[in-house]
């Protein structure tokens, strides 16, 4: 087990913080933290809440001890092995980049010193491992992208970006699931749905799955939309 430390998060909350860096290795560590927390039969317990090096660990208030959760905690976690990858999958999802649905490609490119078409090439040659769920339902958080294209978010947020938009925001990209406000830099846009609410799994996917983005045109864009 990487090393971790346990500290009182609110009063019904504790969050156990790993020194490792982000990695598939710690986000497999995290979860079968995650799943032993859930069968341990912890008085009180709500729900872990696994993050990138991180697992927030929540109780009910009236049955929530601080000294009582970090002793059991500790006992828990330590010698805990890897969850295994036997279950994760690759999802290659279609993106349309044409510029009508990519506004800040260009911007991107110029940022990069590259050429739009390189940009597209380094973003679609990766296979990017989901570490969590968060901000957002649905909305993947994936390491791996290609230094080239590394970006500062926008300076000014926008304060709708439609769902299936691509962005990328500092040393990450993902994809917005579903409208909202956001501060990344859009450079494309997927015609498939990543959040289904009347499925028992909504998302399209989860942690230690993979995505590769599948570059297409605008008139298969649109034959999505039929």
């Amino acid at each position: 087990m990487p090393n971790f430390s346990i500290h009182i998060n609110s009063d019904n909350s504790v969050i156990v913080e790993f020194s490792d860096d982000i990695s598939t290795e710690l986000t497999r560590y995290i979860l079968s933290a995650k799943h032993i927390i859930e069968h341990s039969g912890i008085r009180g317990f709500i729900e872990a809440v696994p993050a990138y090096n991180s697992l927030l660990v929540i109780l009910e208030p009236s049955k929530f001890n601080a000294d009582h959760v970090t002793e059991k905690l500790q006992t828990l976690l330590e010698g805990v092995e890897p969850i295994s990858r036997e279950h994760s999958q690759k999802h290659v999802i279609p993106v349309c980049y044409d510029t009508s649905l990519a506004p800040d490609l260009e911007y991107v490119a110029k940022h990069c010193q590259l050429t739009t078409d390189q940009v597209i090439q380094a973003h679609t040659n990766a296979e990017y491992p989901v570490y969590m769920l968060g901000f957002l339902p649905g909305f993947l958080y994936l390491g791996g992208l290609d230094k080239k294209i590394h970006c500062p978010r926008r300076d000014d947020p926008r304060s709708r970006i439609e769902a299936g938009s691509v962005g990328i925001g500092g040393d990450q990209t993902g994809i917005y699931p579903i409208n909202s406000p956001g501060g990344w830099h859009i450079i494309g846009k997927t015609p498939i749905a990543l959040l289904d609410i009347s499925k028992s799994v909504p998302a399209i996917a989860k942690p230690l799955d993979t995505i590769q983005f599948k570059a297409i045109s605008l008139e298969e864009f649109k034959q999505y939309e039929h």
